[in-house]
């Protein structure tokens, strides 16, 4: 295919609410779905791209589906679904950490929120659902500091190294990377991949949201090319354990892009692997803040 008929296939998948579609498997069942998280991968895999009227449109009603993902009930602070948009099997989510992260560098990026208002949100929205102390037993790599993935308060509350390397790339991208939290959650990255030995049980510990290690690397290297250098060193480690690979041959209905870590669900997004394997041709580092 011609790479202008590859960004079609790109662009024409986008649905007119302008959301990019994955795939939810669930036990034997596969769904078509439409969501916050995949459509903010594929604009961040886009970025490299040169600009056009094809992807000005694509990410202007991207950018307008993010806001119907904003949480009614927190303001700046952003849920995997709109309101009432989630499969009827699965109960309605609060706001989260990664996709409020994930979601607002792209708001910031096309100036939909400015800097200002960003930092206010990190400020009001994360900082007050972070860990405070460890309760045991844990796993040893867990670190006061670092971020839950639910922006509620109560029990059932996890701490997924893949979200706080979201997290810390957005924080970073905003100009608060001295914020309460910020080192310590990359000293708890750093310590979880040590502790892991590369072993692929373990590093599902690390990350129960997202099932392939493939994810956990985007999201640690694009957290470095937003300016966490801190996580230069987590990113070797990777390297070191064969996580850092050429995915272009691997087939993306075999690598999950996240999951549910309570039910077992898995989504996968055959566009949004295009849109990577596209948007790398642009760009000698991947995918660039």
């Amino acid at each position: 295919m011609t790479e202008d008929a590859i960004l079609k296939s790109v662009f024409n998948s986008q649905a007119p609410i302008g959301a990019f579609p994955s795939i939810i498997c669930s036990g034997d069942k596969r769904y078509s779905d439409w969501n916050g998280f995949t459509t903010a991968q594929v604009l961040r895999a886009l970025r490299a791209v040169p600009e056009s009227d094809s992807l000005n449109n694509a990410r202007h009603l991207a950018l307008d589906f993010f806001k119907r993902c904003e949480s009614p009930e927190i303001p700046g602070a952003f849920r995997f679904w709109p309101k009432g948009m989630q499969p009827d099997w699965i109960p309605e989510l609060p706001p989260d950490a990664d996709d409020t992260s994930i979601i607002l560098i792209e708001m910031v990026r096309n100036k939909r929120i400015d800097l200002h208002a960003a930092r206010m949100i990190a400020r009001s929205v994360l900082l007050p659902h972070r860990l405070n102390e460890v309760s045991k037993p844990a796993p040893p790599w867990i670190r006061p500091g670092a971020f839950f993935t639910w922006l509620r308060p109560g029990p059932f509350n996890i701490v997924d190294c893949c979200v706080n390397a979201n997290v810390i790339a957005m924080l970073s991208y905003i100009g608060l990377d001295g914020i309460t939290g910020f080192d310590e959650t990359c000293e708890m990255i750093e310590e979880g991949i040590k502790w892991s030995e590369g072993f692929s049980f373990q590093v599902r510990t690390l990350t129960p949201f997202y099932p392939h290690p493939a994810e956990f690397v985007y999201a640690v290297d694009h957290a470095i090319e937003c300016g966490a250098k801190q996580l230069e060193e987590s990113l070797g480690l990777m390297r070191d354990f064969g996580w850092v690979q050429d995915n272009d041959d691997e087939n993306s209905e075999e690598r999950p892009i996240c999951g549910n870590a309570y039910a077992g669900d898995i989504w996968y997004s055959q566009v949004l692997d295009i849109a990577r394997k596209f948007g790398r041709r642009y760009s000698n580092l991947g995918q660039t803040c």
